[in-house]
């Protein structure tokens, strides 16, 4: 508000001169008799001043086009003085290539997309390339038209306004009652005349221009054309070009031998209309930005309150898109979230923040049509404490859960290799050792009908050892990879662990149901590991307990302090692989492992 102030002060001056003015002589006003044409009139020029104060410094030809718009309504006999006169027969026409000249924008950089970007001016992702027609077609072309639509514009407003006022003064056209024209000095009447139909045929010249540049701008838009023009966008350029074609149908209608239509006044009160609808457009990205702006700023407020809550909350309150994600990029090149997940940029509906040429963050939108510039602009700059710091925290959390995905890996591989080891004992060694005792056994049974019996005694001594051998070897594989637990579940080889321990291990508590299949596998591990590590110095008074709780499976593993178990960090990596925690406790004279594990 305190921005606009002074705008709205030379508004409410230069309204208040030219209502005085349409007071006293109304009739010859431009906008003619009607008082409601009048107002209309003085609105429409008081509405471009406070559009181009409220859209900033991008849209000060609104302002001057508004006050010549105004101005204008000064060339009256009611003119307070010969200076406000001639200023009024000057901006006659000034308001035409003003106003389309507001509507002038940078040409590409590189492309269709825009020129690159910077905080506060965002870089919209387009999906394919465009080709080379479409390139011209969306930059060159449009430029041209409307380069040329500008500069008709401002011959035209040249020669009917100073021109003309220097030809001839409306006091040499039979106006006695006019204040003096402070520049006429041919005093040609004729030459004036003909200044004007010159300066009408090259007005409609203009307007031919900008509908031009209208049609090129649209069909640059094939994608989507009614989105664009629904767009403040879409509907500034539209109302520029329809202010043209009504000034230049005015203009028409009042040359001298001009066509019969319409009177003037009439094609004066669309175009003041058409300059509200330009001013609305005009304002309602400035005001969308400036509530991005101040939801971003309460929502930063609430963020700092609650760390749940982020810089997306804070921009999809802002642009009012509920699905709108942010990504940040990493030093490896890839983009992730908040919590440093990765993501893959879409071709389409992104946008791209930068500084100083390093992208920052990138917005990735609902829809195309939850895409406003100006507005993401804003509410970007407004959030970029929040967007830094998130950055920075999606970095650290991206290089944990890389790690957290390597040691899966790596438990994952260890697993798969143990896999791989019992089934090569099995379908190797062991059933060499079975054919060996298979062997052993005929040849004992060979050797009890010969006369010597020492064969038939080593024979079964070797027996005893192939056997023991293969014992071992069983027990061996059975630890690598437990066929118990593929077979009846963990509660079975959990017993069949704690039955096969080197100490009294108590199992008080297991789940009847079959858990996912890498959640047995590493709660077996862990009881296997933690038991092992324990045969060498077995603690007394072990006692497990596994719980299985809606998504968590709990696992608990108690024993007195006297023991020597500790808690290897291997145990803590297999736990964390599997997305789990595992702490130890201590009260009471015993303690306590822990593990919390998800069972999604």
């Amino acid at each position: 508000m305190t921005r606009l102030l002074p705008w709205a002060v030379v508004a409410a001056g230069l309204s208040g001169v030219t209502i005085n003015v349409l007071r006293l002589r109304g009739a010859v006003s431009l906008a003619g008799p009607s008082v409601s044409a009048q107002v209309l009139d003085v609105a429409a020029g008081a509405a471009l001043i406070l559009a181009a104060g409220a859209a900033g410094r991008s849209k000060w030809l609104l302002a001057v086009a508004g006050t010549a718009w105004l101005a204008a309504e000064w060339a009256n006999p009611a003119a307070p003085s010969a200076i406000p006169f001639t200023v009024g027969l000057v901006a006659f026409l000034a308001p035409l290539p003003l106003v389309l000249a507001s509507q002038w924008r940078p040409l590409p950089d590189g492309g269709p997309a825009g020129p690159a970007s910077r905080w506060g001016r965002p870089l919209l992702g387009g999906g394919p390339p465009a080709s080379r027609w479409q390139r011209t077609l969306l930059g060159v072309g449009p430029a041209v038209l409307l380069a040329t639509a500008v500069l008709l514009g401002v011959t035209a407003a040249a020669l009917t306004g100073p021109l003309v006022s220097a030809a001839a003064s409306p006091r040499d056209a039979g106006c006695t009652d006019c204040p003096r024209d402070l520049i006429a000095v041919a005093h040609d009447t004729a030459l004036g005349a003909g200044l004007t139909r010159l300066g009408g045929l090259i007005a409609i010249g203009a307007a031919l221009s900008a509908a031009a540049w209208l049609a090129v701008t649209v069909a640059g838009h094939r994608t989507q054309p009614r989105r664009w023009l629904a767009s403040p966008e879409g509907v500034a350029a539209a109302s520029a070009t329809a202010f043209a074609v009504a000034v230049a149908a005015g203009l028409a209608v009042t040359l001298p031998g001009g066509p019969a239509g319409p009177p003037a006044p009439g094609w004066h009160a669309a175009a003041g209309a058409v300059l509200l609808v330009l001013a609305a457009a005009v304002t309602m990205p400035a005001s969308r930005a400036a509530r991005a702006r101040r939801v971003v700023a309460r929502v930063a407020v609430a963020v700092a309150d609650d760390p749940r809550r982020s810089a997306a909350d804070a921009l999809r309150s802002a642009l009012g898109d509920a699905a709108l994600r942010v990504a940040y990029p990493t030093p490896d090149g890839t983009w992730r979230d908040r919590q440093g997940r990765m993501i893959v940029l879409p071709n389409r509906e992104v946008t791209l923040i930068t500084d100083s040429g390093e992208h920052v963050a990138a917005l990735i939108h609902a829809s195309a049509a939850r895409i406003d510039p100006i507005a993401v602009a804003e509410a970007a700059a407004a959030a970029r404490l929040l967007l830094d710091t998130e950055r920075l925290e999606a970095g650290a959390l991206a290089r944990v859960n890389d790690l957290s995905t390597a040691r899966r890996l790596a438990v994952e591989a260890a697993d798969a290799a143990r896999a791989d080891l019992e089934r090569d004992l099995h379908d190797g060694a062991q059933q060499r050792l079975v054919a060996l005792r298979y062997a052993l056994g005929l040849a004992g049974a060979h050797a009890d009908r010969l006369p010597e019996p020492d064969h038939a005694a080593r024979l079964a001594a070797a027996d005893r050892a192939a056997e023991l051998a293969l014992a071992s070897l069983r027990d061996l594989a059975h630890g690598i990879s437990p066929g118990t637990l593929a077979a009846g579940g963990l509660a079975g080889a959990v017993r069949t662990m704690a039955e096969n321990a080197q100490s009294a291990v108590t199992v008080t508590e297991l789940p009847a149901e079959r858990l996912p299949e890498n959640v047995e596998r590493t709660v077996y591990r862990l009881i296997a590991d933690f038991l092992a590590e324990a045969g060498r110095m077995p603690p007394p008074g072990v006692s497990i307990a596994v719980r299985h709780s809606g998504q968590h499976v709990a696992v608990e593993i108690e024993y007195d302090r006297a023991g020597g178990a500790g808690n290897p960090v291997h145990l803590a990596d297999r736990v964390a692989a599997a997305g789990g925690q595992l702490r130890h406790t201590d009260r009471g004279g015993r303690r306590r492992l822990i593990a919390s594990l998800p069972c999604g």
